[in-house]
């Protein structure tokens, strides 16, 4: 019996979660495969897909390889428009090794473009053999707020290594926060409404946003997700999604209206600041893929705490000679996926 493409529906969760701990060796308590979280992931209506975002190859009854897709297409220059996945959950099961690759394959022919950020070292290893090039660094940040109740909250580790660590951070906590410009203020939403252009136009790649698609995040059940709307002069101009992992904020996505270099870095000095308001915040992680947003995080205080690639799939060379894409956190699971053992990136 040949290998069947299948999309993923409620009836096998329970599958694909057991073969999501076999290959990623992740307990029964995951949170990553909670079946809400994998119901949400995969199946609930989402802005720009029709149907199950989840597929698998599956021989008879038994699933051999997954992956899901997360649809980002992409906006730049002069109206341009460029279809792009990103993929997340690729696993394959040990007894038929060239399963993924061959489910990879087939996924890829349903956008224009394909991205990959980070990955395993085997994932790295085998995107290449797919067509993706390494065209970029996604870089990562932090900014610590609480030291001391973070200390307290890591898992054990050796006396010395948590001191030493402890007095790093205390270091890196005590330096303020940047104050923002007096014009400028946030408001809380607990839904975003239409009534707003979410998108800017940029020369770089940017994936599309509207209300549905950051409404779709607010519901997201592997995190506590909020929407803030940036307000200037009493006007809104942008807005800002905060994901919290434990003690561990993330600026998920966020997008002011503006090229202005002043207004990015008033925006991320603003949802940081609205981040450490949350006593649970022990720590602030962002991304960046441009160099506006590395310079605006820099200028916020944040410390940078290393980098991992994006692969692009570009058979049509649509992308060539294009600046990095803009590239946010909710482009893929990086706005929810923890790991327990090492919950922060300080």
């Amino acid at each position: 019996m040949t290998l069947e493409l299948h999309r993923i529906e409620s009836a096998d969760l329970d599958a694909v979660a057991g073969l999501l701990m076999e290959v990623f060796n992740a307990p029964i308590d995951a949170p990553f495969i909670n079946r809400k979280v994998l119901r949400w992931k995969y199946l609930d209506a989402g802005p720009q897909w029709q149907g199950s975002r989840s597929y698998a190859l599956r021989k008879a009854d038994k699933i051999h390889a997954h992956c899901a897709v997360w649809p980002l297409n992409l906006q730049f220059g002069d109206k341009k428009e460029v279809t792009c996945l990103a993929y997340i959950d690729w696993a394959n099961r040990s007894d038929l090794p060239g399963a993924g690759f061959m489910l990879k394959k087939k996924l890829m022919k349903l956008s224009q473009t394909s991205i990959v950020v980070g990955g395993s070292a085997e994932t790295r290893e085998i995107v290449p053999k797919l067509g993706f090039a390494h065209v970029a660094d996604i870089e990562s940040f932090a900014r610590v707020v609480r030291p001391w109740k973070q200390y307290r909250s890591r898992p054990a580790e050796p006396l010395l290594k948590g001191m030493a660590r402890l007095i790093r951070n205390t270091s890196w906590g005590l330096t303020s926060i940047s104050k923002t410009n007096k014009n400028w203020s946030v408001r809380r939403v607990e839904s975003f409404s239409s009534g707003f252009d979410f998108n800017y136009s940029s020369e770089h790649p940017t994936p599309w946003r509207d209300a549905n698609y950051l409404n779709f995040w607010l519901q997201c059940p592997a995190a506590a997700v909020t929407g803030f709307e940036l307000i200037n002069d009493g006007t809104r101009v942008g807005y800002f999604l905060l994901s919290r992992v434990g003690g561990q904020t993330r600026i998920a996505d966020i997008r002011p209206n503006s090229d202005d270099p002043t207004h990015w870095k008033i925006a991320y000095s603003l949802a940081a600041e609205t981040a450490a308001n949350d006593p649970e915040t022990c720590e602030i992680l962002a991304s960046a893929s441009t160099p506006l947003v590395r310079d605006s995080l820099k200028g916020s205080n944040f410390y940078s705490r290393g980098n991992v690639p994006l692969f692009l799939y570009d058979p049509q060379q649509l992308l060539k000679d294009q600046p990095p894409m803009f590239w946010n956190l909710i482009d893929g699971d990086a706005a929810y996926l923890s790991d327990p053992a090492y919950p922060f990136a300080t």
